[in-house]
């Protein structure tokens, strides 16, 4: 089973490199902003994807002028910020309700890191409410069992992943700053 595992994550995490490039990219262009102009990058994560807002302000890199987003702060929020918000899956009834609400507030960045599922098609409903999105990629368990079902569902693995695409990006972006 672990060898199963292993193989299908290691294809996950190739999977995020190669065609989340992209938009890893530009998220970590607009984060990078946010820190250059002296906003705040905050972090929200639903369920299991605390651990990115975890890993973000007390890992051992911690996420430049990162802070975590707690219930009220809508109003504090400035044009400069930037709000990274994880969910198991994109179209997350919480996460996205919590996106539109940013934007209703301000027109800060929103970039939401999550698992696209294939059924789900709410691309309109998240054009207006996120400014990047980045499929996680983990949208089911990953070892088959003799009766069908599925386990080893890596949501949070994959989403930390991706998480530290962005960071590691956003440190390249701000370094080429930090030298000038």
């Amino acid at each position: 089973m672990l060898k199963i595992f292993s193989t299908q994550v290691s294809g996950l995490l190739k999977a995020i490199s190669d065609k989340e490039e992209q938009s890893i990219e530009e998220a970590s262009r607009l984060l990078a902003h946010s820190v250059l102009s002296e906003g705040t990058v905050y972090f929200k994560g639903f369920g299991e994807m605390e651990a990115v807002v975890s890993e973000a302000l007390f890992g051992e890199n911690k996420f430049r002028r990162g802070s975590a987003f707690v219930e009220g702060s809508f109003d504090e929020l400035l044009p400069v910020d930037s709000v990274v918000v994880a969910s198991r899956f994109l179209d997350d009834e919480e996460a996205v309700t919590f996106c539109k609400k940013i934007k209703e507030h301000t027109d800060c960045h929103v970039i939401l890191l999550g698992g696209r599922k294939k059924e789900a098609e709410n691309e309109t409903e998240l054009d207006s409410s996120v400014d990047i999105v980045i499929d996680s990629k983990a949208v089911r368990g990953l070892v088959p069992l003799d009766d069908g079902s599925r386990i080893g569902f890596p949501s949070g693995l994959t989403t930390l992943f991706a998480y530290y695409a962005l960071f590691l990006t956003t440190e390249e972006i701000l370094e080429e700053y930090d030298e000038e």
